[in-house]
């Protein structure tokens, strides 16, 4: 079974807590009251269970158990300084598991059914409810990605046609598309707690950087001390200022005029910055397509803020007037030291940005051709 074996990709590290003589149990004579965990399964008896701690560096193991006869099993324990995530495993540490978020005082019941995949039900606890959902959204689509796979291997290639060959491949991009709709949505609507971080954190191979922001900015507001909150904090610096979905670093420089334009007082409006120059040949050949969008869309609230990479004052406002480009320019006349390129990262022009109408980044790095239907979507 493949659920949750991105965590893996995330776990750096094991680190086994010995308690006396090895791993403790629930049967232990140490006094632990704060929390409590009690499962009842259709696992054998003597089955090896494993509660640990997720986090971004290590997997950290805290209690184990083995069940009795009847399949049950528990945990309990001082409990943390926050609500915690925590994965139980069977017989190893690896996945496949159950996710949790132990909560200081929690007493939390669960009933549990491991066979080809993982039934479980929860109670207890704010917010398990919300990790039971995102949960289902993952078994759902292994179910029906295990489904697909199995109706594929059915198939004799030497039968297969065209038409077969672009069915399937349709169907197994829905398919991916639909846990990636259903884990945003999850995130965008969903209360906000430590699940949030976990669906945001975790369950892509590579984490979507809008997704990650989204997540952030919830926690932030909701939950602004927690540990997770600070771990997203962090992902989204290491990414870069000009990443989908952040707000577009501010730009102030000179119009052609000699008056200061910023960029931030185009909010409101959506804004193509668009990083060109006189001299740049591919710029110029871009020019009379974005000229005719910007004719058909500029009274419905769009806007063009040009960065000139320009290092001659005189060659910059010549090509403005000679490719009759009348929306907003701006430029400290730095060639390719200017303060924005370098801000923005820009080591090729043309370059281009579409911020909505917060100044977030939406789409970068796209040509004329491109701009009109990433455009419409973002105006009234």
């Amino acid at each position: 079974m493949e659920l949750f074996k991105d965590i893996q990709r995330w776990i750096i590290m094991i680190s086994l807590l010995a308690i006396g003589s090895g791993l403790m149990g629930c049967n232990s004579s140490v006094s632990r009251e704060e929390f409590t965990i009690k499962v009842k399964s259709n696992l054998p008896q003597n089955t090896l269970v494993i509660l640990s701690k997720i986090s971004d560096t290590q997997l950290l193991v805290i209690d184990s158990a083995y069940t009795d006869k009847k399949g049950s099993f528990g945990f309990e324990g001082e409990g943390f300084a926050e609500s915690t995530l925590c994965y139980i495993t069977f017989e190893n540490t690896s996945p496949p598991g159950v996710p949790i978020i132990v909560e200081k005082g929690a007493k939390l019941i669960l009933e549990l059914s491991k066979d080809e995949f993982i039934d479980f039900s929860i109670s207890g606890g704010m917010y398990n409810a919300s990790m039971l959902k995102i949960f289902k959204i993952y078994t759902d689509f292994e179910r029906n990605m295990k489904a697909f796979n199995k109706e594929i291997e059915s198939i004799d290639p030497q039968l297969a046609n065209e038409d077969t060959r672009k069915e399937t491949t349709n169907r197994y991009n829905n398919l991916i598309l639909k846990r990636a709709a259903d884990i945003e949505s999850f995130v965008k609507t969903e209360p906000t707690s430590p699940a949030t971080y976990f669906a945001a954190k975790y369950l892509f191979n590579k984490p979507v950087p809008g997704l990650l922001i989204i997540a952030y900015e919830k926690m932030a507001k909701d939950l602004p001390t927690s540990s997770y909150t600070n771990s997203l904090k962090d992902a989204i610096s290491k990414l870069g200022p000009t990443i989908d979905g952040v707000i577009a670093p501010e730009i102030k420089l000179k119009t052609p005029e000699g008056d200061s334009l910023a960029l931030s007082s185009l909010r409101g409006k959506v804004v193509l910055i668009d990083f060109w120059a006189s001299w740049c040949g591919p710029c110029r050949k871009e020019n009379p397509h974005v000229k005719a969008i910007y004719e058909k869309y500029k009274d419905k609230g769009f806007e063009i803020y040009g960065v000139s990479l320009d290092s001659k004052e005189a060659s910059w406002k010549a090509a403005i007037q000679k490719d009759a480009l009348t929306w907003k320019h701006v430029s400290d006349l730095g060639g390719w030291k200017s303060s924005a390129a370098k801000l923005y990262q820009v080591r090729s022009i043309p370059a281009t940005f579409l911020l909505d109408k917060e100044g977030r980044i939406v789409k970068s790095g796209f040509r004329s051709h491109q701009l009109e239907s990433l455009l419409i979507p973002l105006l009234d």
